[in-house]
């Protein structure tokens, strides 16, 4: 029997769109991709759209959108709707009042809520909750987020793990890292925005506490930070480049002749250039902030999930300094941990779970 599914997406990024149009493909299966906003902000990606039928969802006001949303939802006639859109804005709390109110089943999907404190912290655990206290289940951004998830629920209401997927292709076609010869150092490369939440700042203490000499680090991006980090390396005359980014369908070339893949943010609800970095053949070490780590990172095989701490990521990259002849097994076991990787088994897999929340409505 054709399940008729509605995904509501804040507005996709290039990475969710490959899945977005996987869902197309899935047999028996007829889908309608909403988006919520005409664009993303703070990303220059614009508005990608899926390979499929698209509609925009009609601006409301207040939390609850009134009748013209749910005249909206009404005839677009799903049998049930995934809702990924930010929890924080208002035309989603509207969306989720009028499944609600339609008796539409519903869930909802996406990275998990980002720790913080004060007012501001009491307001979004408020419209979270408002939401997964009507949502009949969670679609996560990974299998930690899925964990965070069902103690958010705090009952028996189904939680699965869909990852964001890309095509690796450019990055499977990297040739896998390899002791660098005697002249060389060991290059660690990151790509982040340059804010606070990335962490870079972290690195560059992590850095402070490296023995001298053998490597060096390049740095892919922008942001208000700047000027601050490149205050900080200079004051501690550190091999530390800071590069501009590269353009989106360029970013591959940052990995190629690097060893060793670094990721210190403070908070990623999933963290795309990891499974990126892996795909390479890089060994990563990431914060234990970074939900896409305990997806794929290996305790000591492909990588090091690391306190968000300078000093846990000096030893864990002194280490990758000491041992260079480690990196071709470290290189092939990263690569190999990204070899299921595959945005159709994603759009399989929400599918599933969607015909399954049916079922128990």
């Amino acid at each position: 029997m054709t399940l008729k599914l509605g995904i509501i997406v804040h507005c996709p990024s290039p990475h969710q769109k490959v899945m977005l149009d996987q869902l197309y493909s899935v047999p028996d299966t007829d889908v309608i991709v909403g988006y919520a906003y005409p664009n993303s902000p703070n990303r220059n990606w614009g508005t990608p759209v899926a390979a499929g039928r698209t509609v925009f969802v009609p601006p409301v006001r207040g939390l609850s959108g009134g009748k013209k949303l749910r005249d909206w939802v009404a005839r677009l006639d799903r049998d049930v709707w995934v809702l990924n859109s930010a929890f924080t804005y208002n035309r989603t709390q509207a969306l989720g009042t009028a499944f609600e109110q339609l008796g539409r089943p519903w869930v909802y999907s996406g990275e998990p809520p980002r720790p913080r404190s004060g007012p501001r912290a009491v307001v979004r655990d408020w419209m979270l909750q408002r939401l997964l206290s009507r949502c009949y289940g969670v679609i996560a951004s990974g299998k930690e987020p899925a964990r965070r998830y069902h103690e958010l629920l705090g009952d028996d209401r189904p939680v699965t793990s869909v990852p964001y997927f890309i095509p690796l292709d450019e990055w499977l076609a990297l040739p896998l890292a390899s002791p660098p010869l005697a002249s060389e150092p060991i290059r660690f490369v990151t790509l982040a925005q340059l804010i606070h939440r990335k962490g870079i700042d972290l690195l560059i203490e992590a850095c402070t506490r490296l023995r001298p000499g053998g490597w060096r680090v390049d740095v892919y991006g922008e942001g208000a930070e700047r000027p601050a980090l490149q205050k900080a390396i200079d004051a501690a005359t550190l091999p530390i480049t800071l590069h501009s980014p590269l353009p989106f369908a360029e970013r591959m070339n940052a990995f190629r002749g690097a060893h060793c893949f670094v990721f210190p943010s403070r908070w990623d609800g999933w963290g795309m250039a990891p499974v990126e970095a892996l795909a390479a053949g890089l060994p990563v070490i990431a914060s234990d902030q970074t939900m896409s780590a305990y997806d794929f990172i290996q305790e000591g095989q492909n990588g090091w999930i690391v306190p968000c701490d300078p000093a846990a990521m000096t030893l864990a990259m002194q280490r990758v300094i000491d041992e260079p002849a480690a990196l071709p097994t470290l290189s092939r076991a990263a690569r190999d941990s990204v070899g299921g990787y595959d945005p159709a088994a994603g759009a399989r897999e929400m599918v599933r779970f969607c015909r399954h929340i049916v079922g128990r409505a």
